[in-house]
């Protein structure tokens, strides 16, 4: 090989790729030379004698690339010669490019670590011997040993090792050795390093400010080029930052072996370093951090850098991770304490700091990066201790204030706008958000301690009592001040004529985890906070009652259109935060009266409910709801809010679950004036005219807002929501309005928007089915189902239906029919499941044409798919006959046939052409799937099934069959990558058990089933030896490894062999053959019949856990 000539060539081929016309002709000469076997000579001589930086860089890049391929090809001496001369190539050229310097050192770094396994314990040593020896150094070479250091510190962390085509054991083992080994001297280093440079910045400040003639600007400016010049400070601070945020192996043993850290756009850079708690570091780093002179460095090397952005950010991530230290580094009670005081000196500083700088928020981007750095080390310092700790420190007290005061500036900042407009509340609000999760933990653990629920440390009691009294204060300051900052942004939002939910999420989504911090802070001063609200919403009601009378009398009003539209934002937001302080959001379970609110109702007993506070406040919402409930005939109607009725509805959604025909037998105690005036009529309650007050207001407002989709599919939620609950759905069908509201939605279907139709007919149908009249029931069924079936009829038996089919307004009249089929299907229940089979079963064979008519439209194959899912989830099957459930699985059998044809040829999509619901179609039939083999036994009793009671005669095997024939094409790795792969494990184990079972009772009638379940045995296996897998998926999974593996044991023994067969080494093959042999010795000889006793599985669950952690760390290679 002529060298010069190679040099020529690449030299050429790099100057190609500065050439877009060029540039595929050069990289594929730098790819073919990479790739070239022994080319690390020739990548010597052209580094040696090429003067091109873009050379220098593909070469160093190639010679890493060379080492990791051909590794075992080079001896031990010369790797160690080459990576000698790499280095002193680099330390001979200090004019280097910054990015080439970069390449160069990291493949010093990847070397190292590759030949970690071949080198003696003094080799290991003399490496970082060598950095500390260039450290000791004056300017460029100490620049290149902390450089290196930054590399080292990538190549053996978690997530940004290199792939070097060894196991997860071999990268594990490395970084083990280099925390134990490295670590702690490359801290001390760069710790030396950083207090030199400290120590130099303050003394250039002091000189300068004695010599220098012009003033404090001069002073700056010129330390503000020193700092843009200083490489070695920033390297330096990049280095402790990664060291800081190390994650200790000893410390975290949660991972699944073989588990690599995610690559490329997978990595979000910013995620590696939020986390509401420091890391801990172990008891050898004590000496190093626990230490007042090092603590104080940060604090004061951030006062000097914190004019340059990328400098103070750096310094600041260190600040925040040193905030909250925790755990064995601290040794005694008096170290920690000690630690806090310092914490809340040198963060005090920083607190008035920004109190000054304030006024040049809008000035300075740093401003907001300062205030919310700042919080994140407030939370981290008062979170990470019990509270017994925090109220042993002396200044504490002073130093709650003090947050106090910056959370209320927090909110008053996060509205607040310049002369220029210029509105940056992000940083205001996620520094808040950050420091309301300290009073949240702070109440909390106040609470605990004060009702005895915390036995580990007491609190003396004028201590406890000291903490809530003040804790007490601070939080009315926070949600008052809360509330007038949302109605401060209220103005905002109608100056800027701003759009609410641009991007889909309701206020109380997008501020929902706030929200509900609020309330916790409310709670606890929820008399002062509550009448605030009262007020405030009093006020509102009476300025809307006034325009309203104004506008009924043509006369003109002293609110302006302006105005009406802030009293309407601001009443949305009120009633918002009424709604979060009053009630929980109880999702699945029945939400109960928070027991500071019960508290204060039974203290105003004596009042009579008319002057209780909690009364007075839904009355007065229920005033404003029948002040906007207007008749479409007025003229007020012009000027409603379609917000504030959505609004409102959600409010008596979330409290009406609550507190409406409140059951007494949930409370110990219970306020007479919430029975009274919420409470059922057999304890003279009033919760039925309120509950007729809303029936008659949401009809109003389904005619007020026919054509707005919001408000109206907040009703059908709250309707929804009372029908789930049974005091509330037996209110509803006993109030007098409801049987007209039923018609009314029967008749006027049509004139309401297609997209809540679903939800609707769901709704309604939950609700009549339980009324306690038989007949009245049927009544209201036919209702329903009439409603349905005029809207079907009218499109299907169109004489011209095969012509018209494709138009768009046909389609869009199918899609809503099968709709509310599909709504009617999840209305199933045991009080209603003949009825509704009665209902749709007419139309199966219906649905099953449609699949043939509209195969090229997804849309209404996935809803048939839909429907049919919701059909077999929701029917108690213990309620069908023989001859129906078995009409119910031919069906099926006959739609996945035409679903099939349909599908057959065409491509299945992939996520990146299909982002909104990839696999859409297959999640929907794995779901169905799975279903269909539970449907066997839904209705039945445990012990029903122990005694192996059949619910029909007919064959669910058929089913079955056809659906995994027809899924086994589509079923891969990727999808099981996807969030349906939880889905697909369901579907999957019910089939096997199924196999397993009847193998046993009837020897080779299901042998055609055969095939794909040794398909699907072997992805699970790989999926679990060789892929990317989530731990959360483990129990899903282990429980259809075990039903496939027993029931095709041939096929997995096969596998086995093949896996141990190819691996490269006999110790390899050895350990292999010893975990398998392990594994397969928990599987149990047969498995129940049931999905009930999946549980039963438990014991291999803890085996399988086992093995994946010894072969996935030698199997899984980077």
């Amino acid at each position: 090989m002529d060298l010069s000539t190679v040099l020529l060539q690449v030299e050429e081929a790099c100057a190609d790729l500065q050439v877009p016309s060029t540039r595929h002709a050069g990289e594929q000469v730098i790819m073919s030379f990479k790739q070239m076997s022994g080319n690390l000579d020739a990548c010597q001589y052209i580094l040696e004698h090429t003067q091109s930086h873009v050379v220098q860089f593909y070469m160093a890049l190639a010679v890493k690339e060379s080492v990791i391929r051909d590794y075992i090809l080079y001896s031990k001496e010369y790797l160690s010669n080459l990576k000698s001369w790499i280095l002193n190539y680099c330390l001979q050229r200090p004019n280097i490019a910054p990015y080439v310097q970069k390449q160069i050192l990291h493949t010093i770094s990847v070397m190292i670590k590759r030949s970690l396994d071949d080198c003696h314990e003094i080799e290991k040593q003399s490496m970082l011997i060598q950095i500390q020896e260039l450290v000791a150094l004056d300017g460029y070479n100490r620049q290149v040993g902390v450089a290196l250091a930054n590399e080292l510190v990538d190549e053996f962390s978690t997530t940004k090792a290199s792939s070097v085509g060894l196991p997860w054991d071999f990268h594990k083992k490395t970084k083990e050795f280099f925390e134990a080994t490295f670590l702690l001297p490359l801290f001390e280093m760069v710790l030396r390093i950083l207090h030199q440079r400290s120590q130099l910045y303050l003394e250039k400040q002091l000189s300068q400010s004695f010599t220098n003639g012009h003033g404090h600007t001069t002073t700056i400016n010129n330390l503000q080029n020193d700092l843009r010049r200083d490489t070695l400070l920033a390297i330096s601070l990049n280095l402790v930052e990664k060291i800081l945020y190390w994650d200790f192996t000893s410390k975290n043993d949660s991972l699944l072996a073989g588990t690599f850290a995610k690559e490329g756009n997978d990595i979000i850079e910013d995620a590696l370093f939020i986390t509401a708690k420091t890391r801990e570091f172990p008891v050898s780093w004590r000496s190093h951090l626990i230490h007042n002179e090092v603590l104080r460095m940060f604090f004061t090397l951030y006062k000097i850098v914190q004019q340059n952005e990328a400098l103070a950010h750096r310094c600041r991530q260190c600040m925040i991770q040193i905030s909250g230290l925790h755990g064995d580094i601290f040794e005694t009670e008096q170290q920690i304490t000690d630690y806090i005081t310092l914490m809340i000196r040198e963060i005090s500083e920083l607190m008035n700091n920004l109190s000054g700088s304030m006024h040049e928020r809008a000035a300075s981007h740093e401003y907001g990066q300062s205030l919310l750095g700042t919080s994140q080390m407030i939370r981290r310092l008062l979170c990470t201790f019990p509270l017994p700790t925090l109220c042993s420190v002396p200044d504490i007290s002073t130093f709650l204030h003090e947050v106090a005061q910056l959370s209320a500036t927090c909110l008053r900042e996060s509205v607040m706008k310049d002369d220029s407009g210029f509105d940056d509340c992000s940083w205001s609000l996620e520094a808040f958000d950050e420091l309301l999760a300290i009073w949240v933990k702070l109440v909390q653990d106040v609470q605990s301690y004060h009702n005895g629920q915390n036995e580990n440390r007491s609190i003396p009691f004028h201590n406890l009592t000291a903490v809530m009294t003040f804790l007490a204060e601070a939080s009315y300051h926070i949600v008052a001040t809360y509330i007038d900052t949302r109605l401060e942004a209220a103005k905002f939002a109608v100056n800027d004529d701003e759009e609410e939910e641009m991007n889909g999420f309701k206020d109380w989504d997008t501020y929902g985890d706030q929200l509900l911090s609020i309330s916790i802070l409310a709670r606890i001063v929820c008399q002062q906070t509550l009448e605030k609200l009262q007020t405030l919403l009093h006020e509102r009601l009476m300025q809307l009652k006034s325009f309203f009378e104004a506008i009924a009398d043509n006369s003109s009003s002293t609110i302006s259109d302006h105005s009406l539209l802030y009293i309407y934002e601001s009443l949305h937001w009120l009633i918002l935060i009424s709604a979060c302080i009053l009630a929980d959001p109880g999702e699945g379970e029945q939400p109960l009266i928070p027991d500071p609110l019960m508290q204060l109702s039974i203290s105003q007993d004596n009042l009579g409910k008319n002057h209780d506070q909690i009364v007075m406040l839904l009355n007065t919402v229920l005033g404003i709801l029948d002040l906007v409930s207007l008749d479409t005939s007025v003229i007020e109607i012009s000027h409603c809010s379609p917000r504030v009725a959505e609004t409102l509805f959600w409010f008596f959604e979330r409290w009406g679950k609550t507190y409406l025909l409140i059951d007494e037998s949930n409370y110990q105690s219970i306020s007479n004036n919430m029975i009274y005036a919420f409470g059922k009529p057999e304890s003279h309650g009033e919760g039925m005219r309120i509950l007729h007050f809303l029936v008659d207001k949401i009809k109003t407002n389904f005619i007020l807002w026919n054509g707005d989709s919001d408000p109206l599919f907040q009703i059908v939620r709250l309707l929804n929501s009372y029908g789930k609950k049974s005091a509330l759905r037996n209110g509803l069908l006993k109030s007098d309005n409801f049987s007209e509201l039923l018609t009314f939605f029967t008749e006027n279907l049509d004139h309401f928007p297609q997209m809540i139709h679903n939800s609707l007919i769901q709704t309604i149908a939950i609700i009549t089915s339980g009324a306690a009249d038989e007949e009245v029931k049927q009544s209201y069924f036919q209702m329903i189902t009439g409603a349905i079936e005029k809207r079907f009829l009218a499109v299907l038996q169109r004489p011209d239906f095969s012509q018209v089919y494709q138009q768009a307004d046909i389609i869009s009249e199918v899609q809503n029919a099968l709709e509310m089929f599909d709504g009617l299907a999840m209305a199933s229940d045991f009080l209603n499941t003949t009825l509704i089979y009665d209902f749709c079963s007419k139309y199966f064979e219906f649905f099953v044409r449609l699949l043939q008519y509209y195969k090229n439209c997804p849309e209404v194959v996935f809803l048939v798919l839909q429907f049919f899912n919701s059909f077999v989830t929701y029917q108690d099957f213990s309620e069908l006959s023989s001859e129906q459930t078995k009409t119910v699985y031919q069906t099926i059998v006959e739609m996945l046939k035409a679903y099939s044809e349909a599908n057959i040829g065409k491509k299945q999509l992939i996520p990146e052409e299909q982002t909104d619901e990839p696999y859409a179609d297959i999640s929907i039939l794995l779901d169905m799937l799975s279903e269909i083999m539970a449907s066997e036994f839904r209705g039945y009793s445990f012990d029903d099934l122990r005694q192996e009671t059949k619910t029909v005669d007919c064959d669910v095997s058929s089913v079955v069959f056809y659906g995994i024939n027809l899924l086994i094409p589509l079923i891969n790795l990727q999808v099981l990558k996807e969030s349906v792969s939880r889905l697909a494990y369901q579907a999957i184990t019910p089939l096997a058990l199924y196999f397993h079972n009847e193998e046993r009772k009837k020897g080779n009638a299901l042998q055609h089933l055969g095939p794909p379940l040794d398909k699907f045995l072997q992805i699970v296996l790989e999926c679990f030896l060789f892929k990317d897998f989530e731990s959360e998926l483990l129990e899903p999974a282990s429980e259809t490894l075990v039903s496939l593996i027993c029931s095709r044991r041939e096929y997995y023994n096969n596998l086995v062999q093949t896996f141990i067969s190819n691996q490269t080494s006999p110790e390899l093959r050895t350990r292999l053959h010893d975990a398998f042999a392990t594994l397969s010795s928990g599987v149990p000889h047969t498995l129940p019949e049931t999905l009930l006793r999946r549980r039963d599985v438990s014991g291999f669950r803890e085996i399988l856990f086992r093995f994946l952690m010894d072969v996935r760390g030698f199997l899984r290679v980077k």
